[in-house]
């Protein structure tokens, strides 16, 4: 059987075993369906060669994370990148995601912030731990409240000229006049009720379904921040009696050495691993009658 085949059928078979699935994404998801922040190869998807060219960006982070010399031409870059993710509708990874466990019972925990998790799945069966680009925040902040970014965004585009924005587009706080921020993770994000909710779904979920066949589904989770879903899986998979953890990634394929058998991990292109799953069929023998 090849690889790949192989590797789909153990997946299908874990999520059709599972009586709760819990899974975490990560930047690898997103890589996969073709939102690559980290290269070049990003801004070309996005539109954004003319900001590259013109500013030598090596990646949309690049740009993103620029110290740009006046608050126009910052969010001239902002109005782009976020219309882009705002424009983009659900990708195919994260549509055979939700043909595979969308008739389960489940919960995504994602460190993403491109907007394709809300766009796949039910706000009430996720958590945007490190925020989304599709609200902006208070940069002091001075309220508990996000924003809609799709009104802001248009308007700026709408006066856009060159590699500026109209100085009253500038987006500001309804409440204090301060500048608002996208509302994603830096040292101003705005943990108030609407992220908190979101980690209460997810604790909820998780403490709820402790006793039963659960499985822990890691995709494209990489190093950069392992406290968020790589080291509570592992946790959760070591004290929790039926769980079972599996890692999919396509940098590495070894599953930590202290879960025993209780862990597993598979290197793989998500893309094409989630799009034979979709369409794999588990063959299971019939009860044999005594």
């Amino acid at each position: 059987m090849p690889p790949l085949e192989r590797e789909a059928m153990r997946l299908r078979s874990l999520i059709d075993d599972a009586d709760a699935i819990i899974v975490g994404i990560g930047s690898g998801m997103s890589s996969a369906a073709g939102f690559n922040h980290y290269n070049h190869a990003g801004m070309t998807r996005a539109g954004m060669a003319d900001w590259q060219q013109a500013f030598g960006f090596k990646s949309l982070f690049d740009g993103f994370y620029h110290l740009y010399p006046s608050l126009e031409q910052q969010w001239a870059y902002y109005a782009r990148y976020i219309d882009f993710m705002l424009r983009e509708p659900a990708s195919q990874p994260y549509l055979d995601l939700r043909s595979l466990i969308g008739h389960k019972d489940y919960f995504i925990l994602s460190t993403n912030v491109d907007t394709q998790v809300e766009k796949t799945f039910p706000a009430e069966r996720t958590c945007n731990y490190q925020g989304s680009f599709a609200h902006l925040q208070c940069k002091q902040p001075c309220c508990d409240e996000i924003f809609d970014a799709s009104p802001y965004v248009e308007r700026m585009l709408a006066g856009m000229a060159g590699f500026e924005i109209r100085s009253e587009n500038v987006p500001r706080c309804p409440h204090c006049g301060w500048q608002l921020v996208p509302w994603v993770r830096d040292d101003t994000f705005l943990q108030g009720t609407a992220w908190r909710k979101g980690l209460e779904r997810y604790e909820h979920f998780a403490r709820e379904r402790g006793s039963s066949r659960v499985l822990l589904l890691e995709l494209g989770v990489g190093e950069m921040t392992p406290g968020i879903i790589t080291l509570p899986f592992w946790s959760m998979t070591a004290k929790l009696p039926d769980a079972h953890l599996l890692s999919v990634n396509i940098s590495g394929d070894s599953a930590p050495l202290q879960l025993g058998n209780k862990a597993e991990a598979i290197r793989a292109d998500l893309r094409t691993l989630l799009a034979a799953a979709r369409v794999t069929k588990v063959f299971k023998p019939p009860c044999q009658s005594l």
